[in-house]
């Protein structure tokens, strides 16, 4: 009986000292690094959504709807706007909360003609390659 608790006390350790050379070796020797061709316009739909729904979020607090344009310009560079608009008709698509919804929606109205124009001079001004 005394062999067999020693084989499984044996085992036991053996896992133990695998995890945590498996661990250590993931952790310390080669840790997981981000792609680096992961930008934000190669984002999937849901993810857009979720980034054009925290803008939303954002502009609820703020009411500062350059600012959220701005934000949007950061996944959608060239018409943030329809990202907007993508990103709305997504979110009715898979049901998104009515709450989440509202918020887009809010910010979808504030964005005037005029606002965008003011928007596109002020990012078309210094920014030209």
């Amino acid at each position: 009986m005394h062999k067999k608790s020693t084989r499984v006390l044996l085992f036991i350790l053996m896992i133990a000292v695998g995890t945590g050379a498996g661990l250590a070796y993931g952790w310390l020797l080669k840790p997981a690094a981000a792609p680096q061709e992961a930008d934000l316009p190669r984002l999937r739909a849901d993810f857009k959504t979720d980034l054009v729904l925290m803008a939303a979020e954002q502009f609820a607090e703020t009411q500062d709807p350059l600012l959220a344009l701005d934000e949007l310009a950061k996944v959608e560079p060239k018409n943030p706007y329809s990202l907007l608009v993508n990103a709305i008709n997504y979110a009715q698509e898979v049901g998104y909360q009515p709450e989440d919804l509202a918020k887009m929606q809010a910010l979808i109205e504030a964005i005037d003609p005029a606002i965008y124009r003011q928007w596109e001079a002020s990012h078309n001004d210094g920014n030209e390659e």
